[in-house]
């Protein structure tokens, strides 16, 4: 069940004793009656149950003789119940009810067909910018006009086709497909080394060798030939191709402070909560007046669904901010040394990606404010680079 399907028709929270609980949900099964969000407490349980549902509920744990205690009543129903003498939100709601039934003159849903390297979302947005959104109205929609700016707007998509049918706009897309990029005949690369280094080894080479295995190597050195033949007999050019594997000797160093900041967050939770119609929102709920200096803001936007899937123009959206301050976090040489040596593992993963460690040697320097770790390495790895060469 989505949030905004739950607020609009109304819930329950019952407490039951935690030995129970089970009885309980065995009930809700076999009547039939759907629940969720079941939490654990010291000795009770709590769980939701849908307003329509609730009474059924009542009635069967009575019978069963379990103690059901009602925490709390939420969603509109129980809001209408709350402030039935302020008739102004009643007629609202009504009016609102009544836009909603009367709405066939605006966009409901949009469908995107024909998405390969783009994403719905993207297409979405990019109709958005050209005029078609969820709540645009009908007649106001230029159908040609729209494919138009789509087509001059996207470098990504060819073809678009946009039919209306009732409130739902059915886009169909064929993106633009360029040719393979293919190698140019006429170009030409040696494989020169990209660093200092021995050669131990070659892999799956095209190209003239220029180098034996055994030999050290200078960054910049010409590894792989990509030209054949001589003056008299012409050249031949291609691009060289091929791994040249190479002893490399490398240093890496990670340090980690004794002192850090470390963001804790108080438990505080400042929200507000507004209701979605047709890209609108109507702040409903907020339990604060001023914000604290330091929090997070933290944004959820739900909309409800049809039940074929479809998104409906009309939901919940909830902004959250919680406080937060720093403390200052002090590690003792162990943890320093245990995180010093989780960074090396994976910075030594990432410089190996490619190639093997052939063996290592570590020094911890300890100093007032930090441990610094410094690792020398000798690895295997392909050391060819291409270097152009201009015909």
């Amino acid at each position: 069940m989505a949030r905004p399907f739950l607020f609009l028709a109304g819930y329950r929270i019952y407490s039951v004793g935690r030995e129970r609980v089970g009885e309980l949900i065995d009930i809700c099964r076999a009547e039939g009656i759907s629940y969720r969000e079941v939490r654990f407490f010291e000795d009770r349980a709590t769980l939701c149950v849908m307003l329509w549902s609730s009474f059924a509920l009542q009635r069967s744990a009575r019978e069963r003789g379990i103690e059901l205690e009602l925490v709390e009543s939420r969603g509109i129903p129980s809001l209408a119940i709350r402030y039935r003498h302020r008739y102004g939100l009643i007629v609202g709601l009504i009016v609102s009810i009544a836009l909603v039934l009367l709405s066939g003159s605006v966009i409901w849903d949009i469908r995107v067909d024909g998405e390969e390297k783009l994403s719905e979302g993207e297409v979405r947005d990019l109709l958005g910018q050209c005029g078609l959104e969820i709540g645009s109205a009908r007649r106001s929609l230029d159908i040609d006009a729209l494919e138009n700016r789509v087509l001059i707007l996207s470098d990504d998509i060819a073809w678009i086709s946009v039919n209306i049918i009732g409130t739902v706009a059915e886009v169909e897309i064929r993106e633009l497909r360029l040719p393979p990029e293919s190698e140019d005949l006429t170009a030409a690369s040696n494989l020169v080394a990209a660093t200092d280094a021995k050669v131990v080894g070659f892999e799956n080479i095209r190209g003239n060798i220029a180098v034996e295995i055994g030999e050290r190597v200078r960054e910049g050195q010409l590894l792989i030939g990509g030209i054949y033949g001589d003056e008299e007999s012409g050249f031949r050019y291609l691009n060289a191709e091929g791994s040249v594997l190479g002893e490399v000797d490398r240093e890496l160093s990670v340090e980690v402070l004794r002192r850090e900041s470390k963001k804790v967050y108080s438990g505080e939770v400042k929200c507000e909560k507004y209701l979605i119609f047709f890209k609108k929102r109507i702040k409903f709920f907020s339990n604060y007046r001023n914000l604290p200096s330091s929090c997070d803001k933290i944004e959820v936007e739900e909309y409800l669904r049809a039940p074929n899937g479809a998104q409906m123009p009309f939901g919940v959206y909830e902004v959250r901010y919680l406080e937060y301050r720093y403390d200052t976090l002090e590690r003792d040489e162990a943890t320093l040394f245990e995180i010093a040596d989780y960074r090396m593992d994976m910075l030594m993963s990432a410089e190996l990606e490619d190639g093997y460690l052939l063996r290592k040697s570590t020094e911890y320097q300890i100093l007032d404010d930090k441990v610094v770790l410094r690792c020398k390495i000798r690895c295997v790895q392909n050391i060819a680079r291409r270097n152009p060469i201009e015909l």
